[in-house]
């Protein structure tokens, strides 16, 4: 009898044993899972994330070149403006030259 129990111990022990390892086989299986999901989370963040920034990284580059248009027809306008402050500072100082020869004379 005493080998009986022997045996009825180690049987007991080795289905406890396989009993603990199937559960742990299945917790690892629904950790797998977990992990393939959230990976499969992170690339689709990752390809959102990189289409907003393609997204934003376009509109900064129109706004960079309209930004520049209007800087250059400013800058045409200035010149423009100075071209003609520089002839009416001509005129003017050929006519009181004019007027001081005139004076003088």
């Amino acid at each position: 009898m005493g080998r009986l129990a022997q045996a009825e111990a180690v049987v007991a022990t080795v289905g406890d044993a396989v009993g603990e390892n199937v559960a742990t086989r299945a917790d690892l299986a629904e950790v797998r899972t977990e992990i393939a999901e959230v990976k499969a989370e992170v690339v689709q963040v990752r390809a959102e994330l990189q289409s907003d920034i393609a997204q934003v990284r376009a509109e900064l580059e129109g706004d960079i070149a309209e930004g520049k248009a209007d800087l250059f027809a400013l800058e045409a306008r200035l010149y423009r403006h100075l071209r003609a402050m520089a002839a009416g500072i001509v005129g003017l100082t050929v006519s009181l030259t004019v007027a001081l020869v005139k004076l003088t004379s």
